[in-house]
């Protein structure tokens, strides 16, 4: 069997996880959360499986194309929209990193700046993801406009070509390298400012290293999302240094990218709080009705006994 075929299907199946488990959380989210577009935190979850969702669709069509091309060797997408294909991939992975460098803003404004609630507020953030989403789409016209996007016959779709030097490394510096670095330094701000701010009381300090906790959780999931795509940047330098292509060099960056959006997905589902509490919701549900019962209970024994009581009292008088 064709190796393109095999990679293909291997790309296929886990792009369809990510979408199945994007669109069960925002179900949970939406039929769970009543005053979501109150709830920041919930909004800033809901933006990042909205990315991830949308990345994953558009994932899946590249790949349903590339699937099909090494089913049918003959034919050809050798037009304007495998080049749009492969920009809104590029979209959708900075749409993605960008939600986390919101929600790291997010804790930043929640410890370093919890008097100004303008910065933490529902408006502030709505603005923030329309600007987040404008730049996603903004960014990587940058590989878009030089006609950096170039057709592969190998792979069916289009990719950059590791010999465009310049046009592997823009999407790398303005996509992956922009926001992993807003990420990196507000978690060192975060980190510096608690240790200058030693008088702080209690409850704020317990709020802060709940931030701080969720915060070094994102970072330790943009480090392993990079980490997978580390083969590609071995393939890059393999290129530059020894002007040598290793044997299907885009099949091996293809999944790579999309096993670091896998892992990723994974990854946030299990260490966010909010995603556990929404699914212990049940669980929850279910004390304050056996409270009920037994406040019911207690309410019934009070009144009987205030009855009993006044039936005395009436007898005696």
């Amino acid at each position: 069997m064709n190796i393109g075929i095999i990679i293909n299907s291997i790309a296929v199946l886990l792009i369809s996880l990510i979408f199945i488990i994007s669109i069960f959380i925002l179900i949970l989210i939406i039929f769970r959360i009543r005053s979501l577009f109150s709830n920041v935190t919930y909004l800033l979850i809901f933006n990042t499986y909205i990315s991830t969702c949308l990345t994953s669709i558009i994932l899946f069509i590249m790949y349903t194309y590339s699937l099909y091309g090494d089913l049918n060797p003959s034919i050809s997408f050798d037009n304007v929209w495998c080049k749009i294909r492969a920009y809104l991939v590029f979209v959708g992975y900075c749409m993605f990193f960008n939600t986390f460098v919101l929600q790291a803003m997010f804790r930043l404004f929640r410890i370093a700046f919890y008097r100004r609630k303008s910065l933490q507020s529902r408006e502030f953030f709505i603005i923030a993801f329309i600007i987040q989403w404008i730049l996603s789409f903004i960014l990587p016209l940058s590989s878009l406009l030089p006609n950096d996007y170039e057709y592969m016959p190998l792979y069916f779709t289009c990719w950059i070509s590791f010999q465009n030097i310049r046009g592997t490394l823009t999407p790398i510096v303005l996509i992956y390298g922009s926001s992993i670095s807003v990420i990196f330094f507000i978690y060192v701000y975060i980190i510096r400012y608690i240790r200058r701010t030693n008088r702080i009381q209690q409850v704020r300090q317990r709020s802060n290293e709940r931030d701080l906790l969720v915060l070094k959780r994102i970072v330790i999931l943009i480090l392993v999302t990079v980490s997978i795509g580390l083969p590609s940047v071995f393939i890059f330098l393999v290129y530059v240094i020894g002007h040598y292509l290793i044997p299907y060099t885009h099949h091996i960056e293809g999944i790579c990218l999309i096993t670091g959006l896998f892992t990723a997905t994974i990854c946030f589902t299990i260490i966010s709080p909010q995603i556990k509490k929404l699914f212990r919701h049940n669980q929850q549900q279910i004390y304050p009705i056996e409270l009920i019962g037994n406040n019911q209970d207690h309410r019934t024994r009070t009144f009987q006994q205030l009855t009993h009581q006044h039936q005395q009292r009436s007898i005696l008088t």
